[in-house]
């Protein structure tokens, strides 16, 4: 399951945790992805690593930074992170072994994956596809642009209008065989939406 752009905040960090931990534990992943934009504000540290505990309950839990994380600090997001008992695989890349198959994750800034059965680059900002669709990934997962909030259509996979400001604005897309896949996350900054609903994304892989 990769979750993406929670920004947990003050008012609405509990109801948003508990609307993630609903989700995992009604999908019962065997892994859950945490794709950036963690937290808002520097006081919500302690609700990423409660959240975090509570999942990992359930299913190991990897994570990335977002561009809000750099904005209170990458390195406190990550040690919110660790300290939950997650993982930071922001560098990194792991291995999870699934029945006879191994699955290999890695971060936006982690040495291309070349090994594992399935290989999954879990990122943040969907401009990535442009350098990882080449680089061996079965799957790309990114969030970031919340499809844009306002959406009045879709046109081969792509949210309109936000697709004419921003490229990589849409929901999926393929390249040989690689594919990309965006969230619209499960939060925003401006809790305002129109035909773009807030979600989490469940891949089988």
């Amino acid at each position: 399951m990769y979750v993406s752009d929670i920004h947990l905040r003050p008012k609405r960090s509990e109801n948003l945790a508990r609307q993630v931990i609903r989700a995992v534990r009604e999908s019962e992943p065997h892994v859950v992805l945490l794709g950036g934009d963690l937290v808002d504000e520097s006081s919500e540290l302690d609700h990423l690593r409660d959240l975090v505990s509570v999942l990992r309950a359930d299913a190991p839990v990897l994570a990335i930074g977002g561009n809000h994380d750099r904005s209170v600090g990458m390195n406190r997001v990550r040690d919110a992170v660790i300290s939950g008992g997650g993982d930071w695989i922001h560098e990194t890349s792991v291995q999870i072994t699934h029945g006879p198959r191994v699955i290999t994750v890695a971060g936006p800034n982690a040495v291309s994956a070349t090994e594992g059965d399935v290989r999954i680059l879990c990122a943040h900002h969907p401009s990535i596809w442009r350098t990882s669709r080449a680089a061996g990934y079965d799957l790309v997962l990114a969030g970031h642009l919340h499809g844009c909030q306002m959406v009045a259509f879709e046109y081969r996979d792509r949210l309109f209008p936000g697709a004419l400001f921003y490229q990589h604005c849409f929901i999926r897309s393929r390249h040989g065989r690689a594919r990309l896949v965006v969230s619209r996350g499960v939060s925003d900054l401006v809790p305002v939406r129109w035909r773009c609903p807030r979600e989490v994304v469940l891949c089988h892989v």
